[in-house]
């Protein structure tokens, strides 16, 4: 005859285990607990100049396939134009926050770019030191073939993602990766990305300059989206 031990032993286990469950569940973060970090992330995000410097900002309106796909929960995409600077094209700022980092796993350059008709031609690892800007930020610094074969030019794209708990990151990856951590995924991610129009002899040096007055005029946006302790 079993004993009474073994006949409760096996349902109390897995009643055990439910309740572990059922507090690990518990202790996820939800969508309303990162609600007041999405309010203040788009005050930042808002709060961008429109005038940087001698350069004046005009805002564009993103393609209504971007906006389906990335639901932001903030975002912009400004042209900058300085009509003093006759060298240098304008630039664009395009800065896009969403709630859930899985939004963003389409929408970067090496996905955009190509699928829109500009071969990618390369890719460099990049660390740009901005002032006001808490260490330096990682990113990639991207280029695509546009123009025709007899006036052949480049875009230039400076990228970089922000993550809450993370910070800064420099790609793809551990954007992908937060879509899987159920502590973090409900704060989202950002995307940052400065571009440049110009033809192939382009200057890196005035391209650093620009994007580093581009991003300190904002600069403790990077904090506010990539909090710690998240």
């Amino acid at each position: 005859m079993r004993s009474f031990l073994s006949i409760v032993a096996a349902p109390a286990l897995c009643l055990g285990v439910l309740g572990g469950v059922v507090w690990d569940n518990g202790n996820h973060a939800k969508p309303q607990d990162a609600a007041p970090f999405h309010r203040a992330a788009k005050a930042a995000i808002d709060a961008w100049p429109a005038a940087v410097g001698d350069w004046a900002g005009r805002d564009e309106p993103l393609p209504a396939g971007a906006i389906a796909l990335l639901k932001p929960n903030a975002h912009f995409c400004r042209k900058y134009s300085n009509p003093s600077d006759r060298v240098h094209a304008p630039v664009r700022l395009l800065v896009v926050q969403c709630t859930d980092p899985t939004y963003m796993s389409g929408h970067y350059p090496p996905n955009c770019y190509p699928n829109n008709g500009m071969p990618q031609v390369s890719q460099t690892p990049r660390t740009w030191v901005v002032p006001g800007v808490a260490g330096p930020i990682s990113g990639m610094e991207y280029h695509f073939e546009s123009g025709s074969m007899l006036r052949p030019s480049r875009t230039v794209v400076y990228n970089f993602f922000v993550l809450p708990g993370r910070g800064v990151v420099p790609d793809m990856d551990p954007v992908r990766q937060a879509s899987g951590d159920y502590q973090r995924r409900h704060y989202g991610s950002a995307q940052i990305q400065v571009v440049f129009e110009e033809p192939r002899d382009g200057d890196p040096a005035w391209r650093d300059k620009m994007f580093a007055q581009l991003i300190a005029a904002n600069a403790g946006v990077i904090a506010t989206l990539g909090p710690a302790g998240i």
